[in-house]
């Protein structure tokens, strides 16, 4: 006697049967995927944040407790001080004052952010970026090394790595003339640059009137916030028209890019939290924090001091 194998190929039902397997598989993997990378990104973020609160602590060690300023303006001041330093000498900075239009030209060393305060002071970038000139009025180009990175270095590189800005880059932007505290608010150009850091502008430092406040002044570090995703700049305004409040007509500069919608808040004890979309300042101070300065300013509504 001798066997007779029968083989037969798979039917067009089975094979439609499968690949319907396939498909339903990877409808439940993929979002999974999604989450694991923004869990990830949001996790690179808090690191940056993390480094950011310690640059900000040495500092504040050699500096007699002094919080770092989240925005400075020294033109009226006494004695300037000059963290923004020009490289090569006499050549002005791509991003600055001159060129957001707010300030007249010659006056960039003395405008800056939080951002350039640290990068300059650690020295975070001892030999520079060099960014070429299109102009040929200096053909080595111009340094990074006493400004912090800014714009023109992410058009040149979105690769380029920074722990200054988040890893999330921006979706969308406040569609200003430049990044604050430099314009209104990032261009809408920048949307897909890495998202910014903005510290709370209570912090600030212009005029001849100016306090610098110290971390003995600060009651409640662990409610104070110091620092928030943003999609405007370095700076936040400590009032509805930074934060936000959709019935008065401001809307929020806070950009709530990770997981779940969230918005990541560095408090001035170190602690990093991700909070959902709030409606207005009330709302914030709800849960627990203080966005309104030591200084209250006259835009500022009526709230118990940090």
């Amino acid at each position: 006697m001798s066997a007779t194998n029968n083989h037969r190929g798979m039917t067009l039902v089975e094979i439609l049967t499968v690949i319907g397997i396939i498909v339903v598989l990877l409808a439940i993997l993929l979002p999974g995927l999604g989450t694991v990378n923004r869990t990830g990104q949001q996790v690179a973020s808090e690191s940056n944040l993390r480094q950011i609160f310690m640059l900000m602590t040495d500092y504040s060690t050699d500096n007699r407790e002094f919080i770092v300023p989240s925005s400075f303006d020294y033109r009226q001041a006494s004695y300037p001080g000059k963290m923004r330093k020009n490289s090569p000498v006499g050549i002005e900075p791509l991003v600055g004052p001159s060129n957001g239009g707010n300030f007249p030209l010659g006056d960039f060393e003395n405008v800056g952010s939080w951002a350039d305060i640290l990068w300059t002071y650690t020295d975070l970038s001892a030999n520079g970026i060099l960014i070429p000139f299109e102009a040929n009025s200096n053909p080595n180009g111009y340094n990074y090394r006493y400004d912090a990175p800014d714009r023109v270095v992410f058009e040149s590189d979105l690769g380029f790595k920074n722990i200054l800005r988040s890893t999330v880059p921006m979706k969308k932007t406040a569609g200003g003339t430049e990044a604050t505290p430099f314009g209104d608010g990032a261009r809408s150009s920048e949307v897909g640059h890495p998202g910014y850091f903005a510290a709370n502008d209570w912090f600030r430092i212009s005029g001849p009137d100016s306090e610098w406040y110290s971390r003995p002044q600060i009651r409640f570090p662990a409610r104070s916030v110091y620092m928030v995703d943003s999609l405007a700049g370095e700076t936040i305004s400590p009032n509805t028209e930074g934060w936000g409040d959709p019935g008065a007509g401001y809307q929020t500069q806070v950009d709530f890019r990770y997981i779940g919608d969230t918005s990541l808040f560095l408090t001035l004890d170190g602690g990093i939290k991700a909070e959902t979309a709030f409606v207005d300042l009330e709302e914030i101070e709800d849960r627990g924090y203080l966005i309104h300065g030591l200084d209250a300013r006259p835009e500022d509504h009526d709230h118990p001091d940090p």
